[in-house]
């Protein structure tokens, strides 16, 4: 049985793109999750959905840690520096932005500067703060959502 859901994990990972090798480290890193929760699983079609849904995160961990995050001076510019106008009208959008940011309730605050300015990994965030990991990606989403709408409002007058 172990067998099958070896070959299965390297298939998910296959399908990602990994090669054969990182497909096999992955499939590796699978098992040993696998195992660490195996009085917990139920049954066989149970086993087959850990399998997958394991699988799936390994890869996409694997895929977060080796690429890197770009930073904000590294981005290409979207405005023409020589121009005054684009600089002029970047620099209100920055100021506007940062009003934005400061009005937001201080922990959605805090969560998007730690996750967008710093990186921080959900986990890492949910730790200093002291709240649930699940509390954090909603708070993030509500303040992401929340600058998007102000931002088409905003670029609607």
């Amino acid at each position: 049985m172990a067998n099958g859901m070896r070959a299965k994990a390297v298939s998910a990972a296959e399908l990602f793109g990994y090669d054969q090798d990182d497909a096999e480290d992955i499939a590796q890193d699978v098992m040993l999750r696998l195992w660490s929760l195996h009085e917990q699983l139920r049954d066989a079609a149970h086993l087959n959905a850990s399998v997958a849904i394991t699988a799936k995160r390994m890869c996409i961990d694997r895929w977060r840690t080796t690429h890197q995050h770009l930073k904000i001076d590294d981005v290409i510019p979207i405005v023409d520096e020589d121009s005054l106008h684009d600089k002029q009208e970047y620099a209100e959008l920055e100021k506007w932005l940062d009003e934005q940011i400061d009005s937001l309730p201080s922990t959605s605050r805090m969560i998007l500067r730690m996750r967008q300015l710093e990186h921080r990994e959900q986990s890492e965030i949910a730790d200093i703060l002291g709240i649930r990991q699940t509390s954090v990606s909603t708070l993030l989403s509500r303040a992401r959502n929340e600058l998007l709408n102000k931002l088409k409002r905003r670029n609607q007058q």
